[in-house]
């Protein structure tokens, strides 16, 4: 027993010295090399390794690292920003600055920042460069501004019958290889109506063709009953009992309030292959049912890598 528990210890030990080897080895890499492998990994995984030794330390914070992390053309979409941004910082200052704030670009009608867990790309399209059915005729819309808004501008639905929003990107301008979900951001007024109708869809096309199944889109939040019947699995308990449509093969979104005050609701997601090209465009209309519609404030459209 006594030569069971020695053998055991010499074992523990002399795998504890082979990990202390490696890790000494380790440490006497080149700061060149460290950086290398350290921007092989993720933003989060670089801030994580600066704990390990004043050595790696140094190597994250190195601008080789957190270049690479920073999106390629990072130059040329932030030439297009409505104001000046520093390129003057480091790149971890530049990185860190683009992933807690976004950038207006193109006279304020796009917002631009960058996912702090993976440095994808993320954009805001302002209500302004939405396509949005009869929009210029003052009886149903309204362009308005809301202090708490990143853009100048927002627009407000006062009533109509045929509800038509729409936005468009290109695909060249996401991050390849990424899962990304798009977002209506808005705010619904008290005497708001008629935005919950079974027959409301979002859904994304890619050069005409559906890349994400349509869905209903609801903008009034989800009621008790609703909650309850999609916790009991009664997908025809979500909808009213006497609407035409049925919804029982049909997903529902449901809005959820955001860290920012505002609202959002999915509309759909996608995958954005490296090879793919075309423009994307996320949709959500009803002109089905014409009832009224009123009281809807859209600031505009997130896309932004689902998690």
């Amino acid at each position: 027993m006594i030569m069971k528990r020695s053998r055991r210890v010499h074992e523990k030990k002399d795998g504890e010295d082979d990990e202390n080897t490696v890790v000494c080895n380790i440490l006497r890499l080149p700061e060149a090399c460290l950086a290398h492998a350290i921007s092989l990994t993720t933003p989060g995984d670089a801030c994580r390794s600066i704990a390990v030794s004043s050595a790696f330390q140094a190597a994250a914070s190195s601008n080789s690292v957190w270049e690479r992390f920073l999106p390629p053309g990072y130059g040329s979409i932030l030439a297009r920003a409505d104001h000046p941004v520093d390129l003057t910082s480091t790149m971890k200052e530049l990185f860190c600055s683009l992933a807690q704030d976004h950038v207006l670009l193109d006279q304020g009608t796009k917002s631009f920042w960058l996912e702090q867990t993976s440095g994808a790309k993320c954009y805001m399209l302002s209500s302004s460069s939405l396509g949005i059915a009869w929009r210029e005729n003052p009886l149903y819309w309204r362009r308005t501004y809301l202090p708490d808004s990143r853009f100048e501008e927002v627009t407000e639905l006062l009533a109509v019958w045929w509800l038509e929003v729409s936005g468009k990107i290109d695909s060249g301008e996401l991050s390849p290889d990424k899962k990304y979900s798009a977002y209506l951001v808005f705010r619904l007024l008290n005497e708001s109506c008629g935005l919950d109708c079974p027959t409301q869809q979002g859904f994304i096309t890619r050069d005409g063709e559906i890349v994400s199944a349509k869905r209903i889109i609801s903008l009034h939040p989800q009621t008790t009953a609703q909650e309850a019947a999609a916790e009991s699995g009664d997908e025809q308990g979500r909808g009213r009992a006497d609407e035409e449509v049925s919804i029982t093969t049909v997903s529902v979104s449901y809005p959820r309030e955001r860290d920012d005050g505002w609202m959002e609701v999915e509309l759909g997601e996608f995958y954005n292959r490296q090879e793919d090209t075309g423009m994307l465009a996320i949709s959500l209309i009803e002109h089905v049912q014409l009832h009224w519609k009123k009281g809807l404030i859209c600031e505009g459209i997130e896309i932004r890598p689902k998690k």
